[in-house]
């Protein structure tokens, strides 16, 4: 994860209502709407300046991460959808994405086989 620190205090007063702070993980946690429960849900999802966005991506652009390159996502290095901590977050392309996303779901798996 990221050396760099944030703090959820710099976040506007309306998107720091609807976070938590998972004190074991460092995850911060997104309570309000998602993008639902089907394949790819799960997501925090708020209408901001007039257009609905994902939470992790407007967190990432107002804590001052880097302006995304055409094509790349955020990858969810904890694996927690609903986070938005940009020091959890970082800009890879798709194709690597889904290949991290793979690799973690057969992790989890084979763990919950073992246990």
């Amino acid at each position: 994860m990221s050396g760099q620190v944030f703090t959820r205090t710099n976040l506007p007063p309306r998107l720091l209502a609807m976070v938590g702070e998972d004190l074991v993980t460092g995850c911060w946690i997104w309570q309000g709407a998602t993008s639902g429960s089907g394949r790819g849900g799960g997501y925090g999802r708020v209408k901001w300046l007039g257009v609905t966005q994902s939470v992790h991506r407007l967190v990432w652009q107002i804590s001052g991460g880097r302006p995304l390159r055409k094509g790349e996502q955020l990858d969810h290095v904890c694996a927690a959808r609903r986070c938005c901590n940009p020091a959890h977050l970082r800009p890879v392309f798709q194709k690597r994405n889904m290949k991290l996303a793979y690799a973690r779901r057969r992790a989890r798996l084979v763990a919950e086989a073992v246990s």
